[in-house]
């Protein structure tokens, strides 16, 4: 027997379990798919600081009720995701409903998987665009914004002209070529070289590719971390394939800035919070974490996170859209065969 406030009674333990199990599964469901209220609430303060970020560069007022309304946005993905959580722990829509001050039927409806899905869809789109509208008030805040605005930017830049130059530096110990052999590898001169890896020059990409190659490299792994350093933005909505792999190269660039030290040794320097089988598979591109374990790596391996937070937001995005690849909290899926968890 089904139905509201009906207790249900099963033909046997057996049937019962197997009950059980499939409610199990569709909670576990529902907090695969969707991202968490934490990750959503992170979401919130970024479109916060956007439109802050428009408020110091003298944006016209389009602009600016454009970075309210996606505040607005955010602010009802965050509920979503929060109701997804409570109902993946187990609460019930009656207990949904009190806490939000409407009916179980009336939550049920506003929270179901399709409405949620489409919101998080529609977020997905007014990110991308926002991209583009950011971007346009960059040449205003140039021109007399608040100098925080500008000093963050500056900042990330450095930073991740930092990451890789210390990654190049890094490759070219390993592969156990002098600097002179190096720079003989890749047409360059040997005092360029020097800059390069001392951090006292951005090198073009030609150049950055010709020394990451002539010393065994991939290039790709060290892309990201020019890209950032030039401050270019990647291309807006990437595919899910694009996305995945993008991440992969920017966490394997921040791994080799690190010295690509043990995935023991980052495992412990991230509290036990990512396992080292984790850390292998992020790297490696076969599994993507979830945004607290992605942080808590980029911690151990001495990143800030939110410089990669929009690499990560690129493949949850995508993924959003074709609803092809759930991302888990705590042990995330593997690409590319069964028993992910």
């Amino acid at each position: 027997m089904r139905g509201p406030g009906r207790k249900r009674v099963f033909c046997d333990r057996r049937c019962r379990r197997g009950a059980q199990r499939k409610k199990a599964s569709e909670r576990q469901a529902v907090r695969s798919v969707f991202p968490t209220a934490l990750s959503a609430a992170e979401g919130v303060q970024g479109a916060v600081m956007e439109l802050l970020e428009g408020e110091h560069a003298h944006a016209d007022l389009e602009s600016l009720l454009t970075l309210a309304r996606r505040v607005g946005l955010e602010l009802e993905c965050y509920a979503a995701a929060a109701v997804m959580d409570a109902r993946a722990r187990g609460a019930s829509w009656k207990e949904v409903g009190a806490s939000s001050f409407t009916s179980a039927t009336t939550a049920s409806a506003r929270w179901s998987q399709a409405e949620v899905r489409r919101l998080f869809e529609r977020r997905a789109a007014s990110r991308s665009a926002g991209r583009t509208a950011h971007l346009a008030l960059v040449p205003a805040a140039r021109a007399g914004a608040s100098e925080s605005v500008l000093d963050e930017a500056a900042l990330a830049r450095s930073r991740a002209s930092s990451s890789l130059s210390c990654a190049l530096s890094f490759l070219l110990r390993r592969s156990g070529l002098s600097m002179q052999e190096a720079a003989h590898g890749t047409g360059l001169s040997r005092s360029y070289v020097s800059k390069i890896v001392s951090g006292d020059r951005v090198p073009t990409w030609p150049a950055a590719q010709a020394l990451a190659e002539a010393v065994g490299a991939n290039a790709g792994d060290v892309r990201p971390l020019w890209e950032a350093a030039q401050g270019l933005a990647p291309a807006p909505r990437p595919s899910l394939e694009e996305a995945v792999a993008r991440l992969g190269s920017a966490l394997r660039g921040m791994y080799l800035a690190a010295g690509c030290p043990p995935y023991e040794q980052v495992s412990r320097l991230s509290g036990e919070v990512v396992p080292p089988a984790v850390v292998e598979g992020a790297l490696r591109g076969e599994v993507v974490p979830c945004w607290e374990t992605t942080s808590a790596l980029l911690t151990a391996l001495n990143a800030q996170p939110q410089d990669l937070r929009g690499v990560w937001d690129d493949v949850n995005y995508a993924f959003l859209l074709c609803l092809q690849m759930p991302l888990h909290d705590g042990a995330p899926p593997q690409f590319g065969g069964e028993g992910a968890g």
